[in-house]
């Protein structure tokens, strides 16, 4: 059996074959902490602006190359980078490719090349992967049960229990639009392996694609994403600078650093402005709070929008001020960041929380519909608003707090999984706990 070592190896050689490479100033690491990232070698030094990845994008994987020269499909469907073709004429029956949701494909295709192994063109990549007899440590969707109760009444408790409904539908109808003979290979668990690989792994198109608008795509650019090999080592830091572009011409996407790396240090990606529930649900781990920065919210949903299916369709509630220097996660999603003299008592609350709740409370009265929302969180509004805005808040996160308190777990946590599910519920009691002190100041 090939070592971690001899795999990455492996996997540079394929890259390269396109004229891809990893900085010769970098290698790739691998512990049991951090499992495969990028390291500066001993005697070398990153610069502001050096390259980390040069990724060729015919090396991308994604439900571009589930239809790339399919007949049923026009040409101008397929990007410059694989129209050449990539040696796949095994494609998936045409109405599967047709009627199936485009993420729901890319999961399929990526099952179809771990199944072929060697033969794939993507083995080298795959063989560095997380593989699929390892999938209960991936995500906390994939957590045994026992190990999910530790994340009862949490935010991510619910959305877990709405990923695995999605993944159960999404898998029973694209099998009906397969022949028998799939079942036996393309089983449910090697579905949810690729579903965790796509969610820890990839990139939206519309971010590392070039000429992507000019596609003549079946679907929305963004209704699937991309896996980058190599391109996807880097592990996050939320205060790493970092920079991704793609090469038009030379149909290539680059990982650039923007700040300097000494010798022995982990060289990172940064994946966004995500609360430590999305970095838990989509990647499985979670941020720790220190004086200057704090990842911890806890997303609530309106209403106003009874069907929202992920966190991203909700309102979040934040530790701290949401307008304090180390909430960036916060101050990200608030409708005005200019805003000042917020009311204290809803600096921790978005602020599109609380003019939803306005527009709820409001509704059909008179004189409310030219008042801002500056004038809302500043408190410009009538004192008997403020109130049923405050008693309206305090009412959710009470319940709310009530329930994590009430499925706190009997026993003392036994493994990773049931440890960082107890550092993230911990997270969301403070925030509650915080909100519903700060609401306490509200006045009149």
């Amino acid at each position: 059996m090939a070592t971690p070592a001899e795999r990455y190896d492996a996997l540079l050689r394929w890259v390269e074959e396109d004229g891809g490479n990893l900085n010769p100033s970098i290698e790739i690491y691998h512990d049991e902490a951090t499992k495969g990232s990028f390291r500066v070698k001993d005697s070398c030094s990153l610069e502001p602006d050096d390259t980390i990845v040069i990724l060729p994008l015919s090396k991308s994987l994604s439900f571009l190359n589930a239809i790339d020269a399919h007949p049923e499909f026009p040409p101008a469907s397929s990007p410059s980078f694989l129209r050449n073709g990539n040696g796949n004429k095994d494609y998936f029956p045409t109405d599967f490719l047709k009627k199936v949701p485009p993420h729901v494909v890319s999961r399929f295709f990526l099952m179809q090349q771990y199944l072929l192994g060697s033969e794939s063109s993507w083995w080298a990549y795959i063989r560095t992967l997380t593989q699929p007899e390892h999938m209960a440590n991936i995500l906390p969707s994939m957590w045994p049960s026992d190990d999910v109760e530790f994340l009862r009444g949490t935010n991510a408790y619910v959305a877990i229990q709405e990923i695995k409904s999605n993944l159960k539908q999404e898998y029973k109808q694209a099998m009906k639009l397969l022949p028998e003979k799939y079942s036996l290979e393309y089983t449910r668990p090697l579905y949810h392996w690729a579903y965790c690989i796509f969610t820890s792994r990839s990139f939206r198109p519309s971010l590392v694609l070039p000429d992507i608008d000019s596609l003549e795509l079946p679907c929305d650019m963004d209704d699937f994403s991309v896996l980058l090999p190599l391109f996807d080592i880097g592990n996050h830091s939320q205060s790493a600078k970092a920079a991704w572009k793609t090469d038009e011409k030379t149909q290539v996407c680059k990982l650039r650093t923007r700040q300097a790396y000494p010798a022995g240090h982990q060289v990172f990606n940064n994946y966004g402005l995500k609360t430590n529930a999305e970095m838990l649900l989509g990647y499985g781990f979670i941020l720790p709070e220190d004086t200057d920065f704090h990842n911890d919210y806890v997303h609530i949903r309106t209403r106003a929008d009874p069907d929202a299916g992920d966190l991203a369709a909700s309102h979040i509630v934040s530790l701290r001020p949401i307008a304090h220097p180390s909430s960036p996660v916060g101050r990200s999603r608030l409708l005005n960041p200019a805003l000042t003299g917020c009311l204290p008592c809803f600096s921790h609350i978005q602020d599109s929380l609380v003019a939803a709740l306005y527009e709820s409370i409001t509704k059909g009265a008179d004189g409310t519909d030219d008042v801002s929302l500056t004038d809302i969180m500043r408190g410009d509004i009538p004192a008997n608003v403020i109130r049923s805005l405050v008693d309206t808040l305090g009412a959710k996160l009470s319940i709310d707090l009530e329930e994590l308190e009430a499925n706190e777990p009997e026993y003392e946590p036994v493994n990773r999984n049931q440890e960082l599910a107890t550092r993230y519920s911990e997270q969301c009691k403070k925030v509650l706990v915080d909100t519903l002190r700060s609401l306490m100041t509200a006045t009149g």
